[in-house]
Parts: structure tokens; C-alpha cells; sequence
């Protein structure tokens, strides 16, 4: 069956979709990638661009826990996290949405409710939405300021779904990594991966 009409026939029989930000909803990842270049640059630490996508969907600190920890190495977490989240900040003006992930919220929106699930920090969350016009298409946004344990954990997606008030099982949601992938498919509910969407 041809993708786009599978796709559709599963939206179409969702309860809710909830959507992954950054790499899926925005085009931000090749921002925070040059953002994390700089901070990986000044403390030292190896970040290739696979690892970066390996790791996407991770908050900040907790990267930085993970790259600091690879290389044996002991930074200021707080101060590398504030540099990172100040370069990111920097460039959110060069951040556009992804249209065709833009196009569904459109379509479904006002008809189903919907969701954002983020890695990002809710202030960070909330700029790039408030500048991109998109916050007004969302019934609820999950930060991960909003939960404990973080992607691949399902934490994020399961508050989504209980904001909207839907079971997970008919819920859809849209990722763009693989960690993300992991943590919907944990949540119990039905993935998309925007990879084989986006040309």
C-alpha cells in the first residue's frame, strides 16, 4: 500500500497525535548542531555528527552527562548546558518549520487533539513555537522540564497523552530519531518516523 495512504488511514483512526519538536516539527537540528560544535569545541569533548543524531532527543545536561563521561572528563555541567542553550537561543531565527509535518497539523487541527513532545526545555519550547506562530495549534506541550526520565523513556510521550486525555494505544506520534522511535513505540502507541516523510 502506497506510505501516504497507509499514513493517513492510521491518522485518520487516531484518537490524538502527538509530535516530537525539533528535527521533526521545526528544522532546528543542523542549528543545535552547529550550537553543540562550539560547545564541544571549548571543553574538549569528541561529538561527531552520527552521535549527535544518536543522541537526539536527549536533553541538554544529560548529554552533556554522556559526552563528558565518554571522554573522561570533568566539566561544568551547568555552565556548558547554559553556553549550549545560549548558542541554540542565538540562531532561532534561522529555524523553519518542516512543511510536511506542518501540513498534517494543519490538517488535523481542530479535529483531533494535539500534542507536542519535546527534549527541549520548556522556555526554549515556547520561544520557538511563539516565533514560528505554531503554539496555537497544540492542546498541550510536554517539555523535559515536565518529567523525570527522558527519551528513550516514554515519560514525555505518556504526559502527552494524559493531558489530551487519550490512551496511549490510540494515540500517533511522530519522531525523527531513532531514541524516539524507541520511546513512542514504549509508550504504547503508534510511530511515525518523519524520516520517511521528509524529502
Amino acid at each position: 500500500m502506497n506510505l501516504a495512504i497507509e499514513l493517513q488511514q492510521r491518522l485518520a483512526q487516531a484518537d490524538a497525535l502527538i509530535f516530537d519538536m525539533d528535527g521533526t516539527l521545526v528544522d532546528t537540528m543542523p542549528l543545535h548542531y552547529r550550537a553543540w560544535q562550539q560547545v564541544a569545541e571549548h571543553y574538549r569533548l569528541p561529538f561527531s555528527k552520527s552521535r549527535f543524531y544518536q543522541l537526539g532527543g536527549v536533553p541538554t545536561l544529560e548529554t552533556l552527562q554522556i559526552l563528558s563521561a565518554e571522554a573522561g572528563l570533568e566539566i561544568d555541567l551547568q555552565a556548558a548546558k547554559a553556553m549550549k542553550e545560549e548558542l541554540s537561543r542565538s540562531m532561532l531565527s534561522e529555524a523553519t518549520p518542516i512543511v510536511e509535518i506542518l501540513s498534517i497539523v494543519q490538517q488535523f487541527h481542530g479535529s483531533k487533539p494535539l500534542a507536542i513532545a519535546t527534549g527541549s526545555s520548556r522556555v526554549g519550547a515556547q520561544m520557538l513555537l511563539a516565533q514560528l506562530n505554531l503554539a496555537h495549534y497544540f492542546d498541550a506541550l510536554v517539555t523535559a522540564d515536565d518529567v523525570t526520565q527522558h527519551k528513550p523513556a516514554p515519560d514525555v510521550f505518556l504526559e502527552a497523552a494524559r493531558r489530551l486525555n487519550v490512551a496511549p494505544q490510540h494515540c500517533v506520534a511522530f519522531e525523527d530519531t531513532d531514541i524516539g522511535i524507541q520511546a513512542i513505540v514504549s509508550a504504547g502507541m503508534s510511530a511515525v518516523d518523519v524520516r520517511d516523510l521528509i524529502v
